[in-house]
This record gives C-alpha cells, structure tokens and sequence, in this order.
C-alpha cells in the first residue's frame, strides 16, 4: 500500500514504526508489545498537548443592572451595572446604536467609574475607566466581579431635530421616558447568560413597565436584600397600574380582569431575555395615568403623562378593539401585554408629521398634537396606533433588521392597519378606502420619485426626506396590494398574502427576514415562485399597476 493512500493516522503508525495492519488488535495478539505501548503513548501525549492548544469556550457573564429613580423629576438616572464571572482584563462597555453623547440636543451619559467588588458586594480596588468613541473601556484585570456606575442625563432639546428617535428618550412630567438602547452600557464580545434589571424608587413615581417578557419571574434566585427587599413583578398582579381619575368603572374591562392597579413597589425586578430584549425596554416615571383591559390573556395598557380633550376610558376601549381584531388575525398575540403611550408631538415645523408612531418592544409610543380632539383621534392617529401594534407581529415577532426588506415590513403593515381598523369597527370600509386612495395618489402615483427609486431604494432610507418617507410608505402599501392581486391570479386564492404572514407567524425561529426567507414563505403558502415578481416591481424602478380591491 503506498503511503500516498494511507490515511494521515495510519501514516503516524507508519513512521512510529508500527505494523497498520495490526496497531489495532487487541494486545493478546502476536505482535511486539513495545511497538503498541509507544503508539499508545505518543497518542495519549498528541492528545493531550491537542487538548491544552484547543482554546476553551468563555464562560458566559451575568449583568445586573440597577436604576436609580431618586433624579429622574430632574431628568437623571444613577445606573450601576454589575458583572460577574470570568471577565476579561479589559471589557469595552458600550451603548448600542441610538443618540449618545450628543449633550445639545438628546441623552448625555457621564461620570463614569468603577470598582472591582468583593465577595459581600462591597466596593474594592478602584478600576481604571478610560472613555471611547462608542462607550468606556474597563481595565477589570480579570476580576470576578466589577461594578461600574454611571449618570444618564436627558438634556433634550424640544421640537429642534426632525427624527423621531431622539424624542423617544425625554424629560415627561413628573419624571422621564427612556430607551433601553440610551440607557444600558453593554459588554463588547462577551457571551451574557441573564441579566436582572432593578429599579429603585425611593420617592414612590408611578412607573409603567411595559416590559412582559420580563416581568413574569426567573429561574435565578432573587438577589440578597438591599436597602429594602426585592419584589417579583407580576402581571397578574397588576403592579405598575396607576389608574387614571377620570375612569371609575369597570365598563372597559373584560369580566375576571385583575385589579386596574396595585401599589408600586419602591424596587422592581426585571429579567430580559438577552441584550437585544433590554435594548428594548422602554422605561417612564412621573405623574402617569395608566389604565388597562385584557384581550384574552393578553394585558392592554394605555398610559400618558398629558390631559387630553377626549377620555382615556373611550381611548382604551378603541385599543382594545384594534389589539382583539389584530390578535384574531395571526391567532395569538406575539406578548403578554401591549403599552400604548400617548404622548405630546414636540416636533413641529413645516414638513413635519403630525402624529409620530415607535414601536419598541410591547410598547407602542404615539405622539400627537395636544389639542388632538376624539374625532380626530378615530379618524388620524388610530392609524398609527393600529400600524404601530401590527409591528409586535411583523418587525418584531417576525424580526426584519435588513433594509432590502424595509418595503415589506412597512408597506405591509401600513396597508394591515388599515384594513384591521376596517374590521374591528374604528374605520368604515368607505374611509378605509378614501384614506389609502389619497395616499397612494398624493404620495406615489404624483411623487416625482416614483422613476427614480425603486420600492425597495426608498424604504430602505425610512429616515430619510418627509417626501421620500411618505412615497416610500404609499410605494410599499401599493407593492403589496398588488403582491397579493398577482399571487391571488396564480393561486385563485382570496388574499393569499394573509397566508404568507401567518405562516411566517407561525413558524417564526428568531431570524431576521430576508429576501430570500420572504420568497421561500411565499412558496411554502401559496406554491407560488414570487422571484421574478419581485425582481421587476420591487427591486427595479419599474411602474406599479393601479391598486384594486382596496380593502
């Protein structure tokens, strides 16, 4: 047999001067019993050494995060971030993309330090804290656990800058609404197990925790008592419903709802899934009015911190409508429990909107004119809200963060929002249709970007020109009225798009969608290549046909 054939173990026992055909019997065979015991030991000590060279995976961390209330009626919170387990000698904290560092106009994050902590948690050598571009950098030196402590200020400056994202994180009355991406340092290229998130809250604001997926207990045990003990939130339980002084009754409630509120506890423990659940979150303290109802199982929260010329009972129950029509869709809610957050709209100018939408996490943040009237509430901004809700299905359950899928992801929602406030009563289907007519006329069929971008190079720069936003959103909605037109002619399916969305739904694993996953969901649903389709109308600056069947 020629050593080119053997194999590179067979060629090892070769040149140790052993016998291939033999190395492998059983010692009781007649064969030199020196030749086995030196391939044996070689083997053992090639193993070994193998094994020492094999880097070891790294121990995943806990974080602990506390959030210190006691400044936020002056715009500021204290956060001490704790790590422990096997920390590196340098760990690079950092914030991920949203407003920092910009002290004129949104969040100032500041006087950083920290402390290598002992076995009882009390502080230790100091660490040497150095700042970055991105966060702070952390000589730990290898400690097993290190606290850092920082000072978030929301120094906001109102109405002045034109993307939403920088009014999510602001002063409100009484206290102070926060994105988890504006307040939570993270390590850099660190695997993190779980993570506890703390409020403390010596002065007693009532605080809304839209945060379901962290609020319903932990498999870790809670932490050692410190200035007082730790309570496990609990929806059931209805902790964090302040109610509102206008809403007495139980007439928007469904029969065996929980209690509307229960007294907030000064610290509240919180458990995100991972880091991109904590990025997330989104916190409010101050002089709230919270008010809630239940769909199913399904909590329904509507908090603000303004007086409104409608009341908040009549708001909840139109909510509660489009939450119950949107559920009955996919067939479960993607949460526990929705927030919706009216707030005051600081951005004002020409070309402004007038009512803003977010959607982070389970909560929806609406902000709309102050002098927003009941009938204007139905007729404009139940729109956002329904759009904004339909997200916790697709964009978050059915996570979209490539922008080639932008088009979809809004133009879809846009066009399910109006047909969900069809079904669920809020709109006539006569509105409905006037209402996507004049957005697709004004905004694609007249825009003059229709020949210059294509569907998917309009959406895919959302936050760019109001323009380029409103022909972005109408050339999406007209993409898929259409979308559904073409896939109903192949399949004589009536709506087959609501098809492809409950099975992306349904069979959703936690990756983000694609192109490529979208096309093979259609396929999967309807039996139906959609390639081409999509190349020529989405991906090319060709012309959409006319929208028919509106609703």
């Amino acid at each position: 047999m020629s050593e080119s054939k053997l194999t590179p173990l067979e060629r090892y026992i070769t040149k140790r001067g052993g016998d291939i055909n033999t190395a492998f019997l059983d010692l009781g065979e007649n064969i030199p019993g020196f030749t086995m015991i030196r391939v044996a030991s070689w083997m053992v000590i090639l193993g070994f050494a193998a094994y020492l060279l094999i880097p070891s995976p790294p121990t995943p961390i806990q974080l602990t995060y506390e959030v210190d209330l006691e400044n936020a009626p002056k715009g500021s919170l204290i956060i001490t971030m704790i790590a422990e387990g096997d920390l590196p000698r340098k760990m690079n904290l950092e914030f991920p993309p949203g407003v920092f560092g910009d002290t004129m106009n949104g969040v100032n994050p500041h006087s950083a330090t920290a402390n290598e902590l002992n076995p009882d948690g009390s502080q230790g050598n100091p660490l040497a804290v150095q700042r970055s571009i991105d966060g702070w950098e952390v000589a730990t030196k290898g400690a097993k656990r290190a606290g850092f402590i920082y000072q978030v200020d929301l120094n906001h400056v109102q109405g002045l800058d034109g993307d939403v994202r920088r009014h999510i994180s602001t002063p409100v009355a009484g206290g102070l609404r926060i994105a988890g991406f504006e307040a939570f340092l993270q390590p850099v290229g660190l695997e993190v197990d779980d993570i506890t998130v703390t409020l403390h809250n010596p002065e007693d604001l009532q605080v809304l925790v839209p945060w379901p997926a962290l609020v319903q207990g932990s498999h870790r045990a809670l932490p050692a008592p410190a200035r007082e003990p730790v309570q496990q939130a609990n929806i059931s339980q209805g902790q964090g419903y302040v109610p509102a002084d206008d809403v007495a009754s139980t007439e928007n409630r469904d029969p065996g709802q929980p209690p509307l509120t229960r007294p907030v506890p000064s610290n509240l423990l919180f458990h995100p899934q991972n880091l991109e659940d904590l990025n997330n979150a989104l916190l409010i303290c101050g002089d709230l009015q919270v008010i809630s109802g239940q769909v199913r199982e399904t909590v329904i929260q509507l908090a603000t911190d303004q007086q409104w010329k409608f009341p908040l009972g009549g708001a909840l129950d139109m909510v509660r409508r489009i939450a119950r029509t949107e559920m009955a869709f996919f067939g479960t809610a993607p949460t526990s429990q929705i927030t919706v957050i009216l707030a005051a709209n600081t951005i004002t100018g020409k070309d402004r909107f007038d009512t803003y939408g977010v959607h982070t996490g389970s909560s929806v943040l609406v902000m709309m004119n102050p002098e927003t009237t009941w009938e204007e509430l139905e007729d404009q901004s139940a729109s956002v809200i329904a759009h904004e809700m339909f997200h916790g299905w697709l964009g978050e359950a059915i996570p979209q963060r490539d922008p080639e899928m932008l088009w979809f992801t809004e133009g879809a929602t846009t066009w399910y929002a109006a047909r969900m406030l069809t079904a669920s009563g809020v709109w006539t289907p006569d509105y409905s249709r006037a209402v996507l007519q004049e957005r697709l006329e004004r905004d694609y069929k007249l825009s003059p970007l229709k020949s210059q971008l294509s569907v998917a190079e309009a959406a895919a720069e959302v936050m760019a020109s109001p323009g380029q936003v409103r022909f972005a959103y109408a050339a999406g909605v007209n993409a898929c009225i259409n979308f559904d037109q073409w896939l109903a002619e192949q399949t004589g399916k009536t709506r087959p798009l609501d098809l492809v969305l409950r099975h992306l739904y349904e069979n959703r694993d936690g990756t983000t969608l694609t192109r490529l996953t979208f096309q093979a969901a259609v396929l999967e649903a309807t039996g139906i290549d959609c390639s081409v389709w999509l190349d020529d109308y989405v991906y090319k600056k060709s012309t959409l046909p006319a929208a028919i069947r509106l609703i």
